[in-house]
């Protein structure tokens, strides 16, 4: 009984010591991105609450062939988000607009928690995004509040079917 109780142990908080050694978290942009930034975000609140003269410092990467207004696009709805939906302080956000990518990877935001005396801060949340589209933050957003794609949708591609579509409703309004 002890030795099983002993493993159980073992088990449950290995992973929890494993995780303890990374300095910071990536979130990539895939189907669990929405509720771990969630998570991290709360973590990152509470965080806040325990330590009033903490602030956090978001840094934005624009994807390499994406506008720069995507970035400031994405960057309001980072602010909004965070102040509207999890209540955070906006005297104790700052916003850096970092650039663009050099290489081909996917836009992301580089969260920093920063304490009095630091310059810099220590980097906690790395969140990725699809190229045009905000990362998704929470299960269950609103996407007349919260929008996805914030560049440009790509175009369908003109198929035979809606060439001809196209044609046939062209010729009655002609006639």
């Amino acid at each position: 009984m002890k030795k099983s109780l002993l493993l159980f142990v073992m088990i449950v908080f290995a992973p929890v010591v494993c995780l303890a050694q990374n300095d910071f978290v990536i979130v990539q942009a895939n189907a669990n991105a929405c509720e771990l930034n969630s998570l991290h975000f709360d973590m990152i609140r509470n965080e806040l609450a325990n330590n009033p003269t903490v602030q956090v410092t978001a840094k934005f990467y624009g994807g390499k062939n994406e506008h720069n207004v995507v970035s400031g696009k994405r960057a309001s709805y980072v602010r909004k988000f965070l102040e509207q939906r999890k209540g955070f302080d906006p005297s104790r956000l700052v916003f850096v607009d970092s650039g663009q990518l050099d290489t081909k990877e996917n836009p992301k935001i580089e969260f920093y928690i920063v304490r009095p005396g630091e310059s810099d801060g220590k980097l906690y949340l790395v969140s990725y995004a699809q190229p045009n589209k905000t990362p998704c933050l929470d299960c269950c957003e609103d996407e007349r509040v919260f929008p996805q794609y914030i560049g440009s949708k790509p175009r369908r591609k003109m198929t035979k079917q809606r060439k001809k579509r196209k044609v046939m409703k062209t010729r009655r309004t002609s006639r």
